[in-house]
């Protein structure tokens, strides 16, 4: 009875435990062998094959599938014998002849023909371009960015390494270029030739590459290490001027990461105008940016630093993709310092810098951290511009020597893999005896960026040649609440004379006290721009009149007297909200930015300074003062205070100059004297209540005769303070019109084009409002 039952049990269950037998995996690929039979640019078509060798890691794996986009699939074999299989234009499932278990090893052949498509962004997938037909291996739009399915069937993720094999058949004209190395090239009898290379170190299917066309090869030998370029036979001339400093580049990425990690150096030009991909020993890059000069050389530099950072060891997921872009831009910069000096350095990560503090959150939708970023954001400005400043930022953290020794020893230990943040972050930390959990959740894992600035320094003489410091800092922050610890340099200088010590903020106000020989009033934070926080500064020795740009910052000065010596000026452009005023004067505060003017001045100097505000959309000078500038831009103000405990004022005597019309928020400021200390821009806000007039009216303010078809003469009969402010404003609340009154005195003024109507007079004691009145123009 209970085998006649167990027997039942069984026949109940068969179905179930046949499913569990057939396994469906992704499978471990070994090698790829693509075969490309013909490929027909007239018909943007390509035949071929693939060859998959693979291994399983599970059990009784039954079926495996394999990525391949939108191609036709004729048939698949194993041991010469046809599969059944199902393919729905992405996904082809494969049923195997016998089923596999954990480290069993097989191959399948795929039979497949068709036109190869591009990635619906316009960036990536297979391009044929008049005798150009080539690939660019990842997609901005696709889900995984992976491109290899475009044109062999694959396991398309960054963490599936393989071997490869390419045998690629062209007519006898042209010339194919692939990853690794040339093994054979034979002539057909049909008068074709077919071209064999071999990729002798595993790589995801996204750094494949296959470029066709009547290409020359460019041959060199650099650091021991064989450059092979194609090109158009007449343009290698150009590609000699362009990579004239590839040696030297070599040398310094292998002293910096370690030795280059393939057999061959390699690039391949194309008709591509949207920049350049980093196929594994095979960069395609497009033609124009091979001029002839040193135009691009960034460029080039960057995709030569990928078979670091990204082909040697690839992110573990397009989330981590700083790990590819974010360093490969850093190498932009740290070549230029190599090849061009320490300010040539500065100024690149300057001018990247002020573009991730000013556009990254807008064109990424907000502030994001580096680590997990979203799939729609995996190469935006935040990736590869932010990513960037952040190993800057690393680097001088934790000293040259450890941050190049810990880079060596990442590329050694994830040689031939992937790896994720915290792998960086780990290995950082054992080869420099470092903690750096908090520098990666402070600036890896946290959006957004800190801001720290001196508040105050007290001075005081001690002893002979002695002075003893009080700094005063505060830490604000861009983009999140986040508190952080951060090793920072103060510098102390007299224009001459300079001290730099290191200080750890790690509150929103920290105190340090110091004892120092010489006395230097100048204190800054970060002066020699060693991290990446929400300032861009720049710093001019100025000696004549004239014109100066100060560059990334918005300002611009004329000197009109360079006083009696050299003038230190630096000009720093803080990305955070201004201090709001102590109480309110009905003049709106920037929340996005100030700026703060110190340095070294000598006596006589005096330079006029004019100050941008750009509200508009443009992401390349705009959305500074979109926030600020509500309505029109006659109501802006520019405020000035010497330091972060005295209150705004409104710069006496500025200039407001629209460059167009009064709404689209582009224009400048201009004021007479530059002076050290605080400066911001504030807006006149439509107050409550302001038609009603004030109590006092009568005692404090007079307007004659009112109403007016020409002139009105406003008198202050009498007065206290000695700092007050006349302000006119029209029905809806725009400022039309301001004056400081100084002493007591009566003046004139004419509406002049103004339209006709009532307007109110309002008199400010610094902040309050203590007299109103209403006129009427009737011009």
């Amino acid at each position: 009875m209970k085998k006649l039952l167990f027997a039942l049990f069984i026949l109940a269950n068969l179905s179930t435990l046949k499913s569990i037998a057939q396994v469906t995996i992704e499978p471990d690929v070994t090698k790829y062998t693509i075969n490309i039979n013909s490929i027909n640019i007239a018909a943007s078509s390509i035949d071929a094959n693939t060859i998959v060798d693979f291994k399983v890691d599970s059990a009784n794996v039954a079926h495996i599938k394999l990525s391949l986009f939108k191609l036709f699939v004729d048939s698949i074999q194993q041991n010469s014998t046809n599969l059944n299989f199902t393919y729905n234009d992405t996904t082809i499932t494969i049923q195997l002849l016998n089923a596999l278990n954990i480290g069993d090893s097989s191959s399948v052949t795929v039979f497949y023909h068709g036109n190869p498509k591009q990635d619906p962004s316009g960036w990536g997938g297979f391009y044929f371009s008049g005798t150009y037909a080539f690939n660019m291996g990842v997609g901005f739009d696709s889900d995984p960015h992976n491109l290899g399915k475009i044109w062999f069937p694959c396991v398309d993720n960054f963490t599936d390494r393989a071997f490869y094999e390419f045998n690629v058949i062209t007519a006898s004209t042209s010339k194919a270029f692939c990853n690794g190395i040339l093994s054979s090239q034979t002539l057909l009898p049909n008068g074709n030739i077919k071209w064999t290379w071999e990729m002798n170190d595993r790589i995801p299917t996204y750094l494949a590459s296959i470029a066709v066309a009547p290409y020359y090869t460019w041959k060199r030998n650099v650091s021991g290490i064989p450059v092979e370029i194609a090109c158009a036979p007449t343009d290698s001339n150009l590609v000699a001027a362009t990579y004239i400093n590839l040696p030297t580049i070599m040398d310094k990425y292998i002293n910096a990461y370690g030795p280059y990690p393939f057999d061959k150096v390699g690039f391949c030009l194309i008709p591509f105008g949207s920049g350049a991909m980093e196929h594994a020993t095979s960069i395609h890059i497009g033609r124009t940016f091979i001029n002839g000069t040193l135009s691009y050389e960034t460029l080039w530099a960057h995709e030569l630093a990928h078979m670091w950072w990204g082909d040697n060891v690839t992110c573990e997921t397009a989330g981590d993709m700083w790990l590819n872009e974010g360093f490969a831009s850093f190498n932009e910069a740290f070549v230029t310092q190599q090849l061009y000096g320490e300010t040539a350095y500065r100024n690149w990560n300057r001018s990247n810098h002020r573009s991730v503090l000013q556009f990254a959150h807008i064109k990424d939708g907000g502030y994001l951290p580096l680590q997990n970023i979203p799939m729609n954001h995996t190469y935006g400005t935040t990736v590869y511009n932010k990513g960037a400043s952040v190993a800057h930022t690393l680097r001088y953290y934790m000293t040259d020597s450890l941050f190049f020794d810990g880079c060596k020893n990442y590329m050694q230990q994830f040689k031939d893999s992937s790896a994720n943040s915290y792998d960086l972050r780990d290995q950082l930390t054992s080869t420099s005896g470092i903690n750096m959990n908090t520098f990666f959740d402070d600036w890896v894992f946290t959006p957004g960026f800190p801001h720290f600035s001196i508040d105050s320094v007290v001075i005081v003489s001690g002893p002979p040649a002695i002075y003893n410091y009080t700094v005063y800092t505060r830490q604000k922050s861009k983009g999140n609440n986040h508190l952080y610890n951060m090793l920072v340099d103060l510098n102390f200088s007299d224009g001459v004379i300079d001290t730099t010590l290191r200080v750890l903020i790690d509150q929103p106000t920290n105190s340090f006290q110091f004892q120092l020989p010489n006395y230097l009033p100048w204190v800054s934070v970060d002066r020699f721009d060693k991290m990446a926080d929400a300032i861009i500064d720049y710093e001019k020795v100025i000696t004549t009149t004239g014109g100066n740009t100060i560059p990334e910052t918005n300002v611009t000065l004329t000197v009109m007297n360079a006083g009696t010596g050299q003038n230190t000026v630096r000009i720093e452009h803080n990305f955070v909200a201004a201090d709001d005023f102590k109480s309110n004067p009905g003049i709106k505060v920037s929340d996005y930015h100030y700026w703060k003017v110190d340095g070294v001045f000598s006596t006589g100097f005096v330079s006029r300074a004019v100050f941008l505000y750009n509200g508009g959309p443009s992401l390349t000078t705009g959305y500074l003062d979109n926030t600020l500038i509500t309505s029109v831009e006659d109501s802006l103000v520019i405020l000035y205070r010497a330091n972060s405990g005295n209150e705004w004022q409104i710069v006496p005597g500025f200039t407001l100059n629209k460059s167009g019309s009064s709404t689209d928020k582009i224009g400048n400021i201009v004021i007479d004297t530059l002076k050290k200390g605080e400066y911001t821009f504030g807006y006149y806000s439509v107050l409550a209540g302001l038609n009603q007039t004030s109590q006092i009216s009568k005692e404090l303010l007079k307007v004659y005769p009112n109403p007016s078809s020409d002139t009105f003469t406003i008198s202050i009969p009498q007065f206290e303070n000695k700092n007050l402010m006349i302000c006119i404003y029209d029905i809806n609340g725009r400022n039309v019109f301001n004056k400081n009154i100084f002493e007591k005195e009566s003046f004139t003024w004419n509406p002049g084009l103004l339209s006709n109507g009532e307007y109110i007079i309002r008199l400010y004691d610094k902040k309050e409002v203590i007299s109103s009145t209403k006129i009427i123009y009737n011009k």
